[in-house]
């Protein structure tokens, strides 16, 4: 009976998790409607070497994530396809984690380590997101695991892998899986010193592969488009993007990423604790570091410094961390598990805390959908304005749910108190997975009304636009990007001192009068959660002001 019902309470766990309500929600921000459009330009145009964004050539990232989602859209266009690559890669990933964290440091470090990582928020996140960087995470993790079964049981089929699965992310992400791959084997090496190793890898059937793998993409493409593919991928997303900040606007200082490690963590950030508590532990007694340590350590120290260093940031960046250091953390946890020794009650006071923190996704739930449409920033200032606790309770999340997480926390906290930490852990880890069951079904509306632009779309498409209709005045590129997915091409800029005579409509900020700017104009409808207007400039005699079909169901 337990053989059937593990598996199952898996599968339910990975399902709410990663696969529930995955569509409910509108493609977000400026980079899912984007991304998801040259995956549907592929599939219309049938051109897989060229990514193609509004019909332009468009050389910002490799094609694995476009030809993945090129084949979903085959099941139709819609955000649930656009994200199932993401996810699946997420899931699958954390069994093939669990498989090599337990061949290497134990039963007990493995259960851990892929609990904490299927649970926190940036692995979910990404898990549920219309973006590379879970392909890159997972297939750059995958490469490196693999690669130990050549270093420490001398199996050739893991150095095979290694670069098999390199190439693949180097179709993720590009030459950055090689850089940080480089960088975590050189720290590895140097510090055992154990230098004939590189000779060693570089056996060329295997650096064969990866070329065959990675490289036919890249030739191909500057076959097609020449040096001006050099010149944007190369060049100003991979070269630029590192040392300068104005190459694609996302300068941050130094220390960005100090805070958004344990974000990325939630709810788990407490038990960051534990490996720096361990290393410090064993630096003091002078204990004997061992090679499946070492590595761990280079391989969430290094990224993260060479991350840092760079002149733009962007939380995602991090995402290829959190295995090694999900696991760094499981393994401090096994070395203490099941003792009487005090790294067992930091362990468990850790877990504790980390349950404690699932009691703060109230205010989590009141604050992301303005923090998806403006940051957390503006989130936190709107919320203050109108009652943090006000709000929570008249919030969209009935207060029997949240009163069901209590129960699971408390439940949670007793198995701890009654020394079993790894079941407390679970009862956490589903509380987690509860969350994100009312995230999806209760706070997906809101994150639609203020977010997104898939409502806006389907009111504009309700008048029937011809092509060329729609134009846009003073909007976020966000929104004017989501129009684009959602509208099948890109509205042009308004200019309503040289209009263009094909222009019927105009979706402008919601606090900018355009019928004091073109007269004859009229407000069609007002969104305020997204602080958007939309108009036209028919003469209302032309108008249908009541369009069938509308509102959409």
């Amino acid at each position: 009976m337990r053989a059937l019902f593990r598996p199952l309470l898996y599968s339910l766990l990975t399902y709410a998790l990663y696969i529930s309500g995955l569509g409910r929600v509108g493609l977000v921000g400026p980079d899912e409607p984007r991304y998801a459009d040259v995956a549907r330009g592929m599939l219309r145009l049938g051109d897989y070497i060229t990514p193609h964004l509004y019909g332009i050539p468009w050389f910002e990232k490799p094609p694995l994530y476009y030809w993945l989602t090129s084949l979903m859209f085959r099941l139709g266009v819609n955000e649930l396809t656009a994200r199932l690559p993401s996810a699946l890669a997420a899931a699958v990933f954390i069994a093939f984690w669990f498989w090599f964290t337990r061949r290497f440091y134990g039963d007990c470090a493995a259960k851990f380590s892929c609990l904490i990582l299927a649970t926190t928020v940036g692995w979910i996140g990404f898990g549920r997101a219309a973006a590379m960087d879970m392909l890159f995470a997972t297939t750059l993790a995958a490469a490196l695991g693999l690669l130990t079964l050549w270093l420490w049981e001398g199996q050739p089929a893991g150095l095979y892998g290694f670069y098999a699965l390199l190439g693949v992310a180097t179709l993720a992400k590009g030459p950055l899986a090689v850089a940080l791959a480089g960088v975590v084997l050189v720290g590895y090496i140097a510090h055992r010193r154990e230098w004939n190793i590189i000779p060693k890898m570089l056996h060329t059937p295997a650096v064969l592969l990866f070329a065959a793998i990675a490289l036919p993409w890249y030739v191909l493409c500057y076959w097609q488009n020449g040096t001006p593919f050099i010149e944007e991928f190369f060049i100003k997303h991979n070269i630029e993007r590192l040392v300068s900040a104005a190459a694609i606007g996302h300068p941050q200082p130094f220390w960005f990423y100090l805070p958004i490690l344990p974000a990325a963590l939630f709810p788990w950030s407490p038990m960051l604790l534990l490996p720096l508590w361990n290393l410090w532990n064993k630096r003091w007694r002078g204990a004997t570091e061992t090679p499946e340590r070492i590595l761990l350590i280079y391989w969430v120290a290094l990224p993260f410094v060479f991350f840092s260093l760079s002149e733009n940031k962007l939380p995602g960046y991090l995402l290829p961390i959190l295995p090694p250091l999900t696991l760094w953390i499981a393994h401090a946890v096994s070395e203490h598990y099941a003792t009487e020794s005090p790294g067992n009650w930091v362990t468990r006071a850790t877990v504790g805390a980390s349950a404690l923190f699932l009691l703060c996704t109230p205010l989590i739930a009141l604050l992301l959908p303005q923090a998806l449409a403006s940051g957390l920033r503006g989130a936190l200032v709107q919320a203050r304005g109108s009652g943090i606790l006000r709000e929570i309770l008249k919030g969209p999340v009935p207060m029997v749910a949240w009163v069901a997480l209590a129960v699971l926390v408390a439940f949670s906290l007793i198995l701890l108190w009654r020394g079993r930490t790894l079941s407390g852990a679970f009862v956490g880890g589903f509380g987690v997975a509860w969350v994100v069951l009312l995230l999806t079904t209760y706070v997906s509306p809101v994150i639609n009304r203020v977010a997104t632009v898939r409502t806006v779309a389907q009111r504009i498409e309700s008048y029937g636009p011809a092509p060329g209709e729609l134009a846009v005045f003073y909007l976020h590129r966000n929104q004017v990007y989501g129009l684009g997915f959602y509208l099948d091409g890109l509205p042009a800029e308004w200019f309503p001192f040289a209009p263009s005579p094909s222009t019927q409509f105009v979706a402008a900020r919601a606090d900018i009068a355009v019928d004091e700017l073109h007269p004859g104009a009229h407000s069609l409808s007002l969104f305020p959660g997204q602080g958007l207007r939309l108009w036209t400039l028919r003469p209302r005699s032309q108008l249908e002001l009541a369009p069938a079909g509308w509102p959409p169901k």
